[in-house]
C-alpha cells in the first residue's frame, strides 16, 4: 500500500473504516464461495487467501496502529 494512500485512510473517521471492512469481508465471503463451487480448489483463484495476507502486510504498520489506537 502506498503511503500517500496510508495517511489517508489514517484520518478517516472510525465509521468508514468498519465500513471498508465490512465490504471486503463480504468480498471475502463471495471469493470463497466460488472457489469451493469449484472441482478443483487447488487451480482456482482463491482471492481471499491472497487478499488476507495483502491485509495483514499492508494493514501491519505505524501508520493503521495510529489510526486504530483510540480503539
Amino acid at each position: 500500500m502506498k503511503s500517500e494512500f496510508r495517511h489517508e485512510l489514517a484520518e478517516r473517521p472510525f465509521e468508514e473504516k468498519i465500513r471498508k471492512v465490512g465490504e471486503l469481508i463480504l468480498l471475502s465471503r463471495k471469493v470463497k464461495a466460488v472457489g469451493s463451487s469449484n472441482s478443483d480448489e487447488n487451480n482456482g483463484f482463491n482471492g481471499a487467501e491472497l487478499s488476507e495476507s495483502v491485509l495483514g502486510r499492508d494493514w501491519s504498520s505505524p501508520e493503521e496502529d495510529t489510526a486504530w489506537s483510540n480503539l
